[in-house]
């Protein structure tokens, strides 16, 4: 795969601009050689190999298979025509960060059964947030979602003036479900 002029797509900029920083380099090249690209996709893996060893807590087998698909990544960009086999190791590390590397060479031609993309045989994963988490949750979507009522933020200063800071962000989840339901269904 090669692109166009090595120009980067604006996705990928923002991408970076998210990973080192608006006026990073990485964040303001708009394009590169593929030797450059090379140089910017092992600093993403290792990145993202930070990120996985700060932020997921599995057993080894599920590590060894995560830190595979991130090494084949790697390891691809040793080649001259890297892009196939960076797609493969991404999704791979993708893929087992759901729960497991599907293997799928039995099956047989014809419809998939009801479990074919569940992945959760080993391990099943959860999205736990606490209501702080929730709260950071629905000020980003009131940015990020059109059609609010009134933006969380704002919803959460009139909240203030209302009960003053004493109460909790339980309290302010129970009054927010109140005073906009829509908002709230539109997010939880």
């Amino acid at each position: 795969m090669t692109l166009r002029g090595n120009l980067v797509p604006k996705a990928f900029q923002i991408q970076m601009q998210r990973l080192f920083g608006e006026y990073s380099v990485e964040g303001q090249k708009t394009t590169r050689t593929p030797r450059e690209w090379k140089r910017t996709l092992r600093r993403v893996l290792h990145e993202i190999d930070k990120y996985l060893a700060t932020n997921v807590d599995t057993d080894s087998l599920h590590y060894m298979v995560l830190a595979s698909g991130l090494y084949a990544a790697d390891q691809s960009l040793n080649e001259e025509d890297f892009w196939p086999g960076y797609a493969e190791g991404i999704t791979r590390f993708a893929l087992t960060l759901l729960g497991e590397y599907p293997e799928h060479h039995e099956r047989k031609a014809g419809a998939k059964s009801a479990r074919h993309y569940r992945l959760d045989r080993y391990r099943t994963l959860r999205y736990i947030q606490n209501r702080e988490q929730r709260l950071w949750t629905l000020i980003i979507a009131g940015n990020a979602i059109p059609g609010f009522t009134k933006l969380p933020r704002e919803a959460l200063e009139e909240f203030r003036e209302e009960v003053g800071s004493r109460a909790g962000y339980r309290e302010f989840f129970q009054w927010y479900r109140k005073h906009y339901p829509s908002d709230y269904s539109a997010v939880f």
